[in-house]
């Protein structure tokens, strides 16, 4: 009778998907962001090879529920793909696939444009071993209304944005807000560590704030800019591609 049971067990494991860790583990650090019109918001996420082959693994937008005008692509790595692109794998032209214990570092990028709304994207992730057992993601990215920009506009909190547009070639913008006046610094980083740029370092009122930030004279990659103030510090990642 146990045996029976067991293989029961079994068979339902493979039909509801709840085996698929033999193949891939998936890491998802967020589901919901919400930011202000005009941002761009990034669902981070990591596939791990934990079987012992080579795994193709390959991800399927199958719900893209966008207000109109938003935008959203599929990202493995730096390289983000076209926003009428609904399925990516790691072959080529995307890129490899994954040796056992290999991680792949991908993302979901939403893009809000020129109305508020909310978004509602699905991911299925699986791998061409086992193309049954999908990994469902369900994200949702939403804009928080705001009044017209105005440097003297009265914020409750500080904030850091996410940069737009991002990736960015090769100037983008980025959105801060201050409680109160103070001394403020922005400056961005290589994955290094070192500073490749002091964008502001100054005093500055309490409200809403933008600085430009130009890479014309910097290699394409990875970086991440800080704002820095006596009560408020935040880091945030961008991608420069050229």
């Amino acid at each position: 009778m146990n045996k029976v049971f067991s293989v029961i067990v079994f068979l339902i494991l493979i039909l509801t998907g709840t085996i698929k860790a033999q193949d891939i583990e998936v890491t998802v650090h967020r589901t919901y962001i919400d930011s202000t019109l005009g941002s761009e918001m990034i669902f981070d996420f990591e596939v791990i090879n934990i079987s012992q082959f080579q795994q193709t693994v390959f991800e399927v937008r199958t719900l893209d529920d966008l207000p109109s005008g938003w935008q959203s692509s599929l990202c493995f790595g730096v390289n983000c793909f076209s926003p009428s692109l609904d399925s990516i794998a790691t072959m080529q032209p995307f890129g490899e696939p994954l040796q056992p214990g290999d991680t792949l570092i991908t993302s979901l990028h939403v893009y809000s444009m020129t109305t508020e709304g909310t978004a509602n994207v699905q991911i299925q992730v699986g791998t061409f071993r086992n193309p049954s057992l999908r990994t469902t993601l369900d994200f949702v990215a939403t804009t928080v209304p705001t009044s017209v920009d105005n440097e003297n506009t009265v914020v409750d909190n500080y904030y850091l944005q996410q940069n737009y547009p991002n990736p960015f070639n090769p100037s983008t913008k980025i959105n801060y807000g201050l409680r109160k006046s103070g001394n403020v610094e922005i400056t961005v980083y290589n994955v290094l560590g070192n500073k490749v740029a002091t964008l502001v370092n100054g005093y500055k009122s309490a409200g809403k704030h933008s600085v430009d930030f130009n890479a014309s004279n910097i290699a394409s990659g990875i970086y991440f800019y800080k704002i820095s103030t006596p009560d408020f510090i935040q880091t945030k990642k961008m991608i420069l591609e050229k």
